[in-house]
């Protein structure tokens, strides 16, 4: 019989040690509800803890480069005219395998975090971590409106909503500044990182999501998005038409509905009325307050349903925003929830720029 080890005193009954190559030693929980102690932003301080922890694992690989923000961004030149548009990346969320095969095509080496394990690749996940990371610190914000635009939402809600961000590089940093002091600053399973967001109490931004939610998107989508922002591949998810366009569909929409929804049902009832015959010249006063109640009770409901929630983010119109929408479907969208292709429940994020020493 296989004699039992011990397991000494100095470690909790609800875990054991473990290493994972190239980290340092954690604990491995046998309770689901454990929280690994895993070094984040706010204990080690900067996003080269984890460009260190992503190098360290190529350090028996003299030939291989330094891998960091920088890098990645430099990495793109080389193959960002064999990518789609952002917008066809987000709608059709092109795989790992289609993408690489694309770039194979075209005669193209894909980048490190396209690449696999043994040809020195990188997880997409740590790639867009680390990329978001340099950017937080680095003190990147996100794209301004207009000033008039943004007073006129403030004064019109009291202060409860914000301008919408409708260009999907604008949201996925901002679903990523929220979490970043939560973000591991060592390589991590996708499942670990979707964690330790949780357990900070912070929502998990689309691109982190388990792959069965249906509003994930791939990080490694998420990550070509950010790079092609600001590119010409880009321009049209900011052009002045595409903005007037939906702007006038969301306006119309919001008018329709108002129309049947509000004023639709103040007239059913005194429009109801006469038909069954119950309004006659002696009780009209009566029956104009009965549908003036009405219609006051369908603008309460009206404005339930359509207010924008903090916990509509990356749902109501697309895992980021209006253009990861194809556009019968963005229609849709905006049609269905016109208030949100304008304002938003939250405010806008800001990152934290690295002090300097």
């Amino acid at each position: 019989m296989t004699p039992i080890k011990k397991i000494p005193d100095d470690i909790a009954p609800s875990s054991v040690l473990s290493r994972s190559p190239g980290s340092h030693v954690r604990a491995t929980s046998v309770d689901s509800n454990f929280d690994d102690e895993i070094p984040t932003l706010l204990c080690s301080g900067s996003v080269d803890a984890l460009e260190a922890a992503i190098n360290k694992s190529f350090s028996e690989e003299p030939s291989r480069s330094s891998y960091s923000g920088a890098a990645i961004r430099a990495e793109f030149k080389t193959y960002q005219a064999s990518l789609p548009k952002p917008d066809e990346l987000l709608q059709q969320r092109h795989s790992f395998a289609v993408l690489r095969a694309r770039m194979d095509e075209m005669n193209v080496k894909p980048p490190r975090f396209l690449a696999y394990t043994q040809d020195g690749g990188v997880k997409p996940h740590h790639a867009l971590c680390m990329l978001l990371l340099s950017e937080y610190e680095a003190g990147k914000k996100l794209t301004k409106r207009s000033f008039i635009y943004s007073k006129i939402v403030k004064i019109l809600s009291c202060g409860c909503l914000y301008n919408q961000l409708n260009n999907p590089a604008d949201f996925i940093r901002d679903q990523f500044y929220r979490v970043a002091t939560a973000v591991p600053t060592d390589t991590v399973t996708p499942e670990v990182l979707r964690k330790k967001i949780r357990n900070m109490g912070l929502p998990v931004p689309n691109y982190f999501r388990d792959p069965e939610d249906p509003q994930q998107f791939p990080p490694h989508i998420a990550l070509l998005v950010i790079l092609q922002d600001g590119e010409e591949e880009s321009r049209k998810l900011n052009s002045i038409l595409g903005r007037f366009f939906f702007g006038l569909f969301a306006i119309l929409a919001l008018l329709l509905r108002i129309v049947l929804e509000v004023i639709g049902g103040a007239g059913a009832i005194w429009g109801g009325a006469e038909v069954v015959k119950l309004r006659t010249a002696d009780n009209a006063e009566l029956w104009r307050f009965l549908a003036l109640g009405t219609g006051v009770l369908c603008f309460l409901r009206f404005i339930t349903l359509n207010l924008p929630q903090e916990e509509d983010e990356g749902d109501i119109l697309g895992p980021a925003g209006p253009w990861s929408l194809r556009f019968p479907v963005r229609l849709r969208a905006v049609c269905d929830h016109p208030f949100h292709y304008f304002v938003r429940a939250l405010p806008p994020s800001s990152p934290k720029k690295k002090k300097e020493a």
